[in-house]
């Protein structure tokens, strides 16, 4: 194709032509059939002497899978495998700037390649939201030495997949906690526990037939006259589900602060905590029936990874139909467990109470975070006067809804607690623990 001086000599031409028809002017009538013959001619004889075919470009990255905030390093690569030079080739590797944010370097070459020659350059992009995002695709446009004529080529196959998980920094702040003697000093809950065969102390008795004579202590027993036992207890584990709402109402608030990426993030943070405390989690992901995604219950700190995997790739849609969900989980799922649910409960009171109410006769221990919508949505932001007086509107006539249905689940025996985004990390870690304290979903 004609490049941008190409198009210019071609206007030239023409207005040459146009001249000289009109003046019966010879010379000008010559002069603008040369220039319009030299952009003509020109054009088959670039495509003979530049094969942009000749020209392989390909991307490398450092890793497909990154958390939300690291960086993703991509090095473009591009060999000249003919024997005619470029003298001008542009190299552009296309990216989403909704998606991602350019960091260091920039994502095109402009530059001159020799035969057999090979060419690199790189950038470093941060993801700004969670998901799986496409990038590319890779284009070379290839140019003559005076820019009369260029060609344009899109590399086939060079979209990439780069699977962004939730930001690692709440994971950091339980890692930097230490040990789990350390986590339940912080946090002045202890693990459930049993007595059994364990290998943590738990007291002494006295003799009773049946006992293991192994349990004996014998220095007690001297001591007291009578045959002494000593207990131990080993730690209960426990089985979780995980339930995310991934309506379209979940999507409310700033693209990387919204109900759903907040969910998301309380998600990876319970998995993390119950998976290195040796617990078996799962995790359901719901809107309507085309969105319904269940993960079954795994455990192995290794597990965490195929958990991250899992609700990397889930977006909000759909409108939420709970009743619908809670029956597809039961039909998947019924041992007993401790089962969170994180919903902004953005449906009718009927249709929330009786989606949660086919839980229980599973023995289920149900605990309902509700991401109080209008705390996310204009978490923030500065508001104009109008404006906060119809959000504290909105605020209360959400917060009435909310109530009612607390208090249905309060009759079911369900906690229901509403967070806000500056507190919900903390309560559902809280809720987390009080319910292993208790010994509950055993």
């Amino acid at each position: 194709m004609l490049g941008g001086k190409g198009r210019t000599l071609i206007l030239f031409s023409v207005f040459f032509l146009t001249a000289g028809f009109s003046f019966v002017n010879y010379f000008l009538i010559y002069f603008g059939v040369i220039l319009l013959f030299s952009s003509v001619i020109s054009l088959p004889l670039f495509y003979y002497q530049m094969n942009v075919e000749e020209l392989r470009v390909h991307r490398e990255m450092e890793k497909e899978k990154i958390f939300k905030d690291d960086f993703v390093h991509i090095k473009v690569i591009i060999e000249n495998t003919g024997r005619s030079s470029f003298d001008f080739i542009e190299i552009r590797d296309y990216y989403n700037p909704e998606l991602f944010r350019l960091i260091l370097g920039e994502n095109f070459i402009s530059t001159r390649i020799g035969p057999k020659n090979m060419i690199k350059f790189s950038y470093v992009l941060e993801p700004k939201v969670r998901g799986e995002y496409p990038l590319g695709p890779l284009s070379v446009t290839v140019k003559d030495r005076l820019g009369f004529n260029s060609a344009e080529r899109i590399i086939p196959n060079s979209i990439s997949t780069v699977l962004i998980y939730p930001p690692y920094e709440d994971i950091k702040r339980i890692e930097i906690l230490g040990s789990k003697r350390s986590l339940n000093l912080n946090y002045g809950v202890q693990r459930s526990k049993q007595k059994g065969l364990g290998s943590e102390f738990f007291g002494m008795r006295r003799y009773v037939f049946g006992d293991q004579f192994r349990l004996i202590d014998w220095k007690a027993s001297a001591r007291h006259q009578k045959l002494i036992v000593r207990e131990f207890e080993t730690e209960r584990d426990i089985n979780m589900m995980i339930l995310v709402d991934s309506s379209n109402s979940m999507a409310g608030g700033a693209i990387d602060n919204t109900k759903f990426e907040y969910s998301i993030r309380a998600c990876m943070l319970l998995a993390k905590i119950a998976l290195t405390r040796r617990d078996n989690v799962g995790v359901y992901t719901f809107s309507d029936k085309k969105n319904f995604n269940f993960l079954k219950p795994g455990s192995g700190e290794e597990y965490f990874y195929k958990i991250l995997d899992f609700v990397a790739r889930v977006k909000p849609e759909g409108k939420c139909k709970i009743f619908e969900a809670m029956d597809f989980f039961i039909k998947r799922y019924q041992k007993r467990s401790l089962v969170f649910i994180i919903s902004d409960l953005e449906a009718s009171v009927k249709e929330i109470k009786d989606g949660i109410r086919k839980l229980l006769p599973f023995g289920h221990t149900v605990i309902v975070i509700n991401p109080f919508s209008p705390w996310f949505e204009i978490h923030e932001r500065d508001l104009s006067s109008t404006d906060k007086a119809l959000a504290e509107a909105i605020a209360e006539e959400m917060m009435e809804h909310i109530l009612e249905i607390k208090q249905q689940a309060r009759n079911s025996g369900i906690n229901l607690v509403t967070v806000g985004p500056d507190d919900m990390m903390n309560k559902v870690m809280s809720n987390y623990l009080e319910a292993k304290k208790k010994g509950k979903a055993f």
